[in-house]
């Protein structure tokens, strides 16, 4: 239970929940560590999930088939590939949705901390065999360390790392490894111009003040960077240029490739779009 997944602590509400709360993990540290839960089994959620449908559904069954069915429309919903275009930048979601076409059933997905990995969170069909490796505690440059390691751990596999700029700029550096080592990651970069989570908070939280003020980041052309170490690297500009630009990056297997995307800062998150009236900045 993180940040992302409780909505910011809305709900279930910390620490004390609106509704009775059972809190299943792994490790008993964590369980209740934010949340005061009714019950808190330090367990697999597989394992209880498997014990708890041994049991059989209970007596009223058409109520909790509407229920079910409820809950599923909101899923498939929210998983939905849909987007709206955005004026300033490709929509970080047209890029996302692309890159799930191609991952394998095998692939590791990794992702730095920051609003970007919303759209992850959000239009990737994690599926069974898949790994995906992220920071807790949103820490910035994780990712692009975390998919060095995975690619030399597991050679031969897809390795794909989602980035922000922010992000990119404090441990990119490590794609010399890669490249020194003979792994492959695929590094997807989104440059938004802006750390973005923060220019989100200062947005909702002081709405008199300009859009992006203390936020804007200037930063390289992410591509050549990459052309740099030794690695591939393209450019996505436009939302037409999406489909191209993410087969070529996973048409190379034999180098790190580098893709440099050019991103909107209206599009926030996947869940939230600037909408005030003035002209960005």
């Amino acid at each position: 239970m993180t940040d992302t997944v409780s909505q910011s602590y809305s709900f279930p509400k910390a620490p004390q929940p609106q509704l009775p709360f059972v809190h299943v993990w792994p490790d008993a540290n964590e369980v209740g560590r934010v949340w005061r839960p009714e019950l808190g089994i330090p367990a697999s959620p597989h394992e209880v999930i498997k014990a708890l449908l041994q049991r059989g559904a209970p007596a009223d069954a058409k109520k909790r088939r509407d229920w079910v069915a409820g809950l599923n429309t909101i899923h498939r919903t929210l998983l939905a590939k849909e987007w709206e275009p955005t004026s300033d930048g490709v929509n970080f979601a047209a890029i996302v949705c692309e890159v799930d076409k191609h991952l394998a059933p095998d692939a590791t997905v990794t992702t730095d901390a920051g609003n970007f990995g919303s759209f992850v969170h959000r239009y990737i069909g994690f599926r069974q065999g898949q790994i995906f490796l992220s920071s807790v505690v949103g820490a910035m440059g994780s990712g692009m360390p975390m998919a060095v390691a995975a690619a030399l751990r597991r050679p031969g596999t897809q390795i794909v790392a989602f980035l922000g700029d922010g992000g990119a700029l404090m441990m990119g550096n490590e794609i010399a490894t890669a490249c020194q080592y003979g792994a492959a990651p695929i590094m997807i970069i989104s440059d938004n111009a802006m750390y973005g989570t923060i220019g989100m908070h200062s947005y909702v939280r002081y709405p008199e003040r300009p859009f992006l003020e203390g936020t804007r980041l200037t930063n390289p052309d992410f591509a050549a960077w990459g052309r740099s170490f030794g690695a591939e690297g393209i450019t996505i500009k436009s939302e037409s240029e999406v489909k191209d630009g993410i087969a070529q990056a996973f048409a190379v297997k034999t180098k790190p490739v580098v893709v440099h995307c050019l991103t909107s800062a209206i599009q926030m998150s996947a869940w939230r779009r600037y909408t005030r009236s003035e002209t960005l900045p």
